[in-house]
């Protein structure tokens, strides 16, 4: 049984990688170091297997003297609100997130509702390790409390309106998991009115789980049939969203953030925290300070809270709204679009068409573990481009004059080699995108 955290949590294979027996030592672990009669917060997705690992997980801390709250089936984003508004010490989220329905994650929480630091998790894994393999593995779960109503008021106090949403069409994909009759509810409260897919709880998965791209085919004839305003597509636990203008035409991530910083920040005063893989398009329009930090919502949390940061965001789709909202919040960042919307009066393609644009390129290389191990290190030995300069905060990423840079880095939840590209130029961006993936296939091919 491997024990070891990634980039969020601990991740793999539900009832095999994340077994039973690994559910318990974790629940065991999790319980000591927040301490006896600690109440901490369970919740889980919709997938195969995520209740009853839940249950495995709970059981375990209730064994060693903790309180458990159960929010049964529930966003990732609700959990860490109610630890963060009760004042609790911290919680664990069983959920696969935007992995395929085989796969589950153990996800810790902290008294901030955060993903633990490393130093943190690095602390856990030892715990578990010294934790007796047990006797007998079983579980069961106390009767799930309802934080729908509490966290539309959490939200209300975020976006500072009771109705952000007044006026506004909007349409919803939450894919059948744990935003499933949750997000909609809660954009309706907010003033909405609502269309949404999927929005029953499903145990599997009827569409890709990362919100991408390619992968949102459905909301998009939704928005347009509809008439819709903007459109959102989630992952499994919410913390993540792609959003559709009133066109249909999707949003990247990078250029969500953009909007967010001009229309909610200002562009003025302050620093936005956003990993090494984010576009440089935030830096062209934000006339505070961008601070980089290491991939992974861990790191990004640590980077705001570190920089004091009023703003920060994950090209995954993930938006953190400090100094409250210290973890990626999928609902709360729709409710935010909804208002600026409502308020300006504006169509999102209109808003859109205010900033200059980036090309972004994002492609992956499959290998196993073993190759991961050392291509990053054979990459730096055998790859100089000309006229780049090196950034390695995360990865390797080659940054060039014009602002355009390509990174290279391993995956932290699959054995995956990462390619990205971001470039002013549409050319470019080919150019440099075809020559990370025939480098990084050339090293593994040696």
């Amino acid at each position: 049984m491997e024990v070891k955290f990634g980039t969020s949590g601990m991740r793999g294979f539900t009832d095999t990688e994340i077994s039973p027996e690994l559910c318990w030592k974790l629940g065991t672990a999790l319980a000591l170091y927040f301490g006896e009669g600690s109440e901490l917060v369970i919740a889980y997705d919709t997938r195969p297997g995520a209740e009853k690992l839940a249950g495995i997980c709970a059981k375990a801390m209730e064994n060693v003297g903790a309180k458990v709250v159960n929010l049964g089936v529930a966003p990732s984003p609700y959990a860490c609100a109610a630890i963060l508004t009760r004042g609790l010490k911290g919680g664990l989220m069983v959920t696969g997130s935007h992995m395929p329905y085989d796969r589950i994650g153990l996800i810790p929480l902290d008294e901030m509702g955060v993903i633990p630091s490393r130093a943190k998790t690095n602390k856990l894994e030892q715990m578990i390790r010294e934790i007796p393999n047990p006797i007998e593995v079983s579980g069961s779960l106390s009767e799930p409390e309802n934080f729908t109503y509490d966290f539309m008021i959490f939200t209300q106090e975020i976006v500072d309106s009771q109705l952000p949403g007044r006026g506004i069409k909007v349409a919803l994909d939450p894919a059948g998991a744990t935003g499933a009759g949750i997000a909609s509810r809660i954009m309706n409260d907010l003033g909405c009115d609502v269309k949404a897919i999927h929005d029953q709880p499903m145990d599997y998965a009827p569409r890709r789980m990362e919100p991408r791209i390619d992968g949102i085919d459905e909301l998009v004839e939704l928005v347009r049939d509809t008439g819709a305003d903007f459109g959102a597509a989630y992952d499994s636990d919410c913390d993540r969203v792609l959003f559709v203008d009133e066109t249909g035409k999707p949003l990247s991530e990078d250029l969500t953030a953009v909007i967010f910083a001009e229309y909610v920040y200002g562009r003025t005063g302050g620093t936005i925290v956003t990993p090494v893989n984010s576009s440089g398009l935030i830096k062209k329009i934000w006339q505070g300070k961008v601070v980089d930090c290491i991939i992974g919502p861990p790191e990004i949390s640590k980077a705001a809270i570190d920089n004091n940061a009023v703003f920060a965001y994950e090209e995954s789709g993930k938006y953190f709204f400090p100094p409250r909202v210290m973890w990626a919040d999928g609902i709360i960042a729709t409710a935010m679009m909804a208002k600026i919307i409502s308020t300006t009066g504006k169509t999102l393609s209109g808003i859109i068409s205010d900033f200059p644009r980036h090309v972004q390129i994002k492609r992956n290389i499959k290998g196993t573990w073993q190759q991961m191990d050392d291509l990053l290190a054979k990459v730096k030995t055998g790859f100089h481009p000309q006229g780049a300069t090196l950034n390695e905060i995360d990865g390797l990423k080659y940054v060039y004059e014009d602002g355009s840079w390509l990174l290279i880095r391993p995956s932290g939840t699959e054995p995956l080699m990462r390619i990205y590209v971001d470039s002013p130029s549409p050319t470019k961006a080919k150019e440099l995108s075809q020559l990370g993936m025939n480098t990084v296939k050339r090293l593994i091919e040696e």
